[in-house]
């Protein structure tokens, strides 16, 4: 494969992956040195070439993948602290990030005394993560549902009255499927991550 045909091959790569403008550099040469990787040596029938061009189509986009992963975890973790001063290194200790989805990372028995009380601190910090670290607005509702499922404190009967409804910084959206932030977030958003740092053991 000559030049032009490697770096034409290798951009329409990049513009295949759908990663962000800021990562086409890193994507372009990575897709430059798996063609020349793959396609330098001569092959024995069509099927063969076809073959390794096919896979080195898929760890580029694998490659692209994980460089927008990264870069993704870290703008999550250096918005929300901006946006709600609190210590990116609190955050990084209570919040991770996968695969689009906000999880909370301590023990469900360290986010409060209760199970209403642990149902609001996971809809704190993950509705404020989604809406100030990923930009999501308005915040999928279903979303923050179930990772207070996951976290074994989910009650159906008073979760949105007594849960959410609760809450002064998060409140339901046009429909069951959104939440909305108010002004209070941040207040509500900074007692969850210290109630899951252990920080408010002493706190009725």
């Amino acid at each position: 494969m000559d030049t032009s045909e490697l770096l034409r091959r290798a951009w329409e790569a990049v513009e295949q992956s759908g990663v962000p403008d800021s990562l086409h550099e890193a994507a372009f040469r990575a897709a430059v040195e798996d063609l020349r990787t793959n396609n330098g040596g001569s092959s024995s029938t069509g099927k063969r070439q076809q073959g390794r061009r096919a896979k080195a189509g898929t760890r580029q986009n694998d490659a692209a993948e994980q460089a927008m992963v990264s870069v993704e975890e870290d703008t999550f973790f250096a918005d929300l602290a901006h946006e709600s001063g609190v210590p990116e290194a609190d955050l990084r200790d209570v919040l991770s990030l996968s695969g689009g989805n906000v999880h909370v990372t301590p023990p469900t028995r360290k986010l409060g005394a209760s199970k209403s009380e642990q149902a609001k601190t996971v809809i704190a910090l993950v509705a404020g993560g989604r809406a100030f670290g990923l930009g999501e607005r308005p915040i999928n509702a279903t979303a923050v549902r179930d990772e207070v499922k996951r976290k074994n404190c989910y009650d159906q009967a008073n979760y949105a009255t007594k849960h959410l409804g609760a809450l002064d910084g998060f409140n339901r959206g046009g429909s069951s499927a959104e939440i909305v932030t108010t002004s209070k977030w941040v207040g509500e958003f900074a007692a969850a991550v210290a109630q899951a740092l252990g920080r408010n053991e002493n706190q009725t």
